[in-house]
């Protein structure tokens, strides 16, 4: 072999081993850079993927506007927990109800709001005196099945929150457990980056959809719940440090949701609400802010849904619950109040109201007749839809199983898993200013995901058979595990 030769099959093998000694310092510092990528994802969390913001996946930006969807007609006026709210007059209503009783009968303000409802108060007599006894009845028959359901909800709410009893000036501002002195009111550098950073912690805390905005005095109780640190028979005058609010929330399981009314459960979702919520006001009074968090089921200091809305999370629905881009109504929301400086949120418009006209689902498939086949109508100077609450609350004590209702939420076609179709027809839904399409898209859902009739929803002695929406899932099927 001559010199040459020689040199160039020695050049030829130094440039190979070369070349692949640079092609797999290469690919290694590509998959580097690609690992490093995926690592970003939100995927790669595993297990951890609501607390890196992925379910919070809709671009609200491009459907922004300056207004909510509700529109204002006039002069405002706050709502008063006492009456407006079912449970607490409801509770109030209990408390004198005796057979044969007449609205004369009642305390002053019972009298005065039923002698401006007198329907109300026909539906409150009918929950106690008709309705209450034969579901205590049917309970002792056929409450068994639903064991399963109960345990597990029972179980979601066994972990509690402090109650929040005292007023404002007391329980909102930060102090210092060991000396007692207020915290040092921290000096945040801009309310975007605060907002950005508040968001992140909430998502960090459990929360799957977070959004903020000024907090619009209309929605404060005028006299609000009782054990919220505030005498109930004297107006509410707004704390000048509740400026912003702040939204946090969770949504129900799904599988047991498509089962209302008797599976589904709004514990498992209040629950969570609640401790991301309490969290969330520790967080900011450790900055020397005050907060206080307003939750489920009943400890609120104001109207949840229109916060919400002018959050951005969503609009109002025909069913009266906020309807979100990425759960639809399967959100359950707490808020907190805050003098934290924050950058608020824009409300958004995905079509709702244009969608709700035409679909008619939720009222179809209400066993109580709650929901209105009608339009908006005013509500203390807003116009929006409203529900029947005394027909809704009275089918609440009309089915077995866990407490409530949730089948509007269930049935609505924007509450649907997050699969490949659904956001396919939730974009084409919202992209279609005609309305074909959500009258094509309802009735498909007719079709294809029809329930029972609603009567059968109802307790056998009220002439149901205890139906579900869907099967439960085989973990609440009582009858598979335990002896009936």
């Amino acid at each position: 072999m001559g010199h040459s030769e020689f040199t160039d099959r020695v050049n030829r093998r130094t440039f190979l081993k070369l070349s692949g000694a640079s092609s797999a310092a290469l690919g290694t510092a590509g998959l580097g850079i690609a690992g490093y990528q995926a690592g970003k994802d939100f995927g790669s969390y595993t297990g951890l993927e609501v607390e890196e913001g992925a379910a919070q996946s809709f671009d609200r930006r491009k459907w922004t506007v300056d207004r909510p969807t509700y529109g204002k007609t006039g002069a405002a006026s706050r709502p008063d927990a006492r009456t407006n709210v079912i449970f607490d007059r409801r509770g109030r209503f209990h408390r004198q109800y005796k057979e044969g009783v007449k609205i004369d009968d009642l305390d002053p303000l019972l009298q005065e709001y039923y002698s401006e409802k007198p329907g109300d108060f026909e539906l409150d007599v009918i929950n106690e005196r008709d309705i209450l006894p034969r579901l205590r009845e049917d309970s002792a028959r056929y409450d068994k099945k639903f064991i399963l359901a109960r345990a597990w909800s029972g179980a979601m709410s066994a972990v509690g929150t402090p109650p929040v009893n005292e007023p404002p000036k007391i329980s909102d501002f930060p102090f210092d457990h060991r000396s007692g002195e207020p915290v040092e009111t921290l000096e945040m550098k801009s309310p975007d980056r605060t907002s950005r950073l508040l968001k992140k912690i909430a998502h960090e805390l459990g929360s799957t959809l977070v959004g903020i905005t000024e907090l619009n005095h209309d929605w404060v109780y005028r006299y609000p719940h009782l054990n919220r640190g505030f005498d109930p028979d004297k107006p509410l005058e707004v704390p000048a440090h509740w400026k912003y609010a702040v939204v946090v929330g969770s949504p129900m399981s799904w599988d047991a949701l498509y089962a209302s009314p008797n599976y589904s459960s709004s514990e498992d979702a209040y629950a969570r609400s609640r401790i991301i919520a309490h969290r969330l006001a520790a967080f900011i009074k450790r900055l020397g802010y005050a907060a206080r968090p307003h939750v489920p089921s009943n400890s609120y200091d104001l109207m949840v849904p229109p916060v919400c809305i002018d959050a951005g999370l969503g609009e109002q629905g025909r069913h009266s619950v906020l309807i979100t881009p990425e759960l639809g109504s399967n959100f359950r929301p707490s808020v907190v109040t805050t003098n934290l400086p924050l950058e608020p949120d824009m409300p958004i418009d995905i079509g709702v109201q244009d969608f709700c006209r035409n679909c008619k689902i939720c009222a179809e498939n209400c066993p109580s007749g709650a929901i209105t086949t009608g339009g908006p109508e005013e509500v203390r100077g807003y116009r929006r839809y409203q529900i029947n609450q005394a027909k809704c609350h009275n089918f609440w004590h009309s089915n077995l199983g866990n407490y409530g209702c949730r089948l509007c939420v269930a049935v609505c076609p924007y509450t649907r898993k997050a699969n490949w179709l659904h956001r396919s027809v939730l974009k084409v839904a919202m992209h279609d200013p005609t309305g074909i399409s959500h009258r094509i898209l309802t009735a498909l859902q007719k079709r294809f995901y029809p329930g029972p009739d609603p009567r059968e929803y109802y307790i056998p002695s009220l002439g149901g058979s205890n139906a579900s929406f869907r099967k439960p899932p085989w973990w609440m099927r009582a009858e598979d595990f335990i002896k009936l």
